[in-house]
This record gives structure tokens, C-alpha cells and sequence, in this order.
């Protein structure tokens, strides 16, 4: 296991954090290009949540043996936003970012991303932006997610067309600091860090992105975007609650 506590202190470029849960059956295809990543200036964060199908090991042996790489295993499955929120907790980036282990963002889109925080402090990745490129998406999740996110905009003011997309930046400290705030352990998670942003008064941009649905998703379209928005209902009256 890889202790994050032993890792130098000194600043990078980007952090990468992405966070696994029983990803063991398609690691093969997926782990060698998010750890291609590191580099001098680069580092990543892969996050285990408790996963139960060996996915765990392999992550731990993979920092191991990659310079640039480094392994946060959690002890018991929390949820995605547990697992993001481990993983920012322990970067060093001056600029850092969170994608899915499914790859379904293209790559290539990093430096744009990333690029984005020359003008405001947060990025975030958005399927439903202009410029963006969809590829394989099916009818049932496409509308689900508008469904939703239209909800989290009516409920929040956030004016967003895309909360749920895993591909957001955020400047170092910035998002050190918003998700050290964070409470939501679930898949809304990007929704009350946006709603942080929101409050202290940072700028949010959206950025197109190139989006190819991958088989295999975590998220129960019949029970998980029911539970996202009573979170995001949580949020939002803690938040009217401290004004």
C-alpha cells in the first residue's frame, strides 16, 4: 500500500486524481493510460473506495512500480465523493483535476481543461456545451441527465448545462479548500463543490469536451439520481441556514 504520508512535499504543475471502485475488469484497457500521465511536473492519484474485486492491488502495484504515481487505498466503499475527496486532500498541484477511471473524456482534452484556469479558478468538463463531441451516448442516460441536471438548476440557480460530467479543475488551493468543506459522499458531490465555489465567489467556466459512453457505470438510473437530488437538497437549505 502506498502511504501518502511518506510522499515529498515539494509543489507539481497538476495533480490527477481519480477515484476506482471495482474497476478490476477493465483496468487493462484504462489504468495504462491514466497512469501515462505523470511525468516530471505531473503527478496522479489513484483512489481505491473499498473495492472487493481486486481492483485495490493492482492500483497499489502500479504506483509501486510508476514514477509520477501514487496510491490512496480506502478501507471501506464511501462513495465517489469520499474517494475524490481523499484523493485532493493529499495533491501537491498548483492546478489540480479529477477524472473518471472509465476514460470516457478524452485525454487530449486535459491541456484545454486545464488551460482554463488561466481565467477563472474552477473548469469544468461539460458534454452539453456547444463544441462538444458525444459518441455512443443512449437515449435512456441522455435523458436522465438533462432531466436531472434541469432539477439541480431549479433547485441551486447554478446556471450549468452540465454538473455531472467527471472532468473538473480546479486552481490548487481553490480546490483544496472546497472539497476539505465538502460533505457529500455520494455522486452529487460535483454539485455542493460547485455550490461552494459559487458561494465564495470564484469564477466557474465551462469547457467542451469529447465524450464517448463506456458500458458499465456506477450509477442505478433507478435509485441514485432520486438520492443525488434529496443531497442536493440537503446542501442547499445547510446553505441558506449559514447566510
Amino acid at each position: 500500500m502506498t502511504d501518502p504520508s511518506s510522499d515529498l512535499c515539494a509543489p507539481v504543475r497538476l495533480s490527477i486524481v481519480v477515484p476506482f471502485y471495482n474497476e478490476r475488469h477493465r483496468l487493462d484497457r484504462s489504468l495504462d493510460a491514466i497512469a501515462g500521465q505523470a511525468g516530471d511536473d505531473v503527478e496522479v492519484i489513484l483512489v481505491d473506495d473499498g473495492s472487493t474485486d481486486g481492483t485495490a492491488a493492482v492500483l497499489s502495484e502500479r504506483a509501486d512500480a510508476s514514477p509520477g504515481v501514487r496510491a490512496v487505498l480506502l478501507p471501506a466503499n464511501r462513495g465517489k465523493g469520499a474517494a475524490v475527496r481523499a484523493g485532493i486532500a493529499v495533491t501537491h498541484g498548483e492546478r489540480i483535476m479529477f477524472m473518471d477511471a472509465d476514460v470516457a473524456t478524452d485525454l487530449g482534452d486535459i491541456p484545454r481543461l486545464v488551460a482554463a484556469l488561466d481565467g477563472a479558478a474552477v473548469a469544468i468538463g461539460s458534454r452539453e456545451a456547444p463544441e462538444s463531441e458525444l459518441r455512443n451516448t443512449t437515449r435512456v442516460r441522455t435523458t436522465i441527465g438533462n432531466v436531472f441536471n434541469a432539477a439541480v438548476r431549479a433547485l441551486t440557480g447554478l446556471p450549468f448545462r452540465d454538473t455531472q460530467c467527471g472532468f473538473k479543475a480546479f486552481r490548487g488551493d481553490v480546490g483544496r479548500n472546497l472539497f476539505a468543506r465538502s460533505t457529500i459522499d455520494g455522486f452529487a458531490f460535483d454539485v455542493e463543490v460547485l455550490m461552494l465555489a459559487r458561494a465564495s465567489g470564484h469564477d466557474i467556466v465551462e469547457v467542451p469536451v469529447r465524450w464517448t459512453e463506456v458500458p458499465g457505470s456506477k450509477v442505478r438510473f433507478g435509485l441514485d439520481p432520486g438520492r443525488m437530488l434529496f443531497d442536493v437538497v440537503r446542501v442547499r437549505r445547510r446553505q441558506r441556514r449559514s447566510v
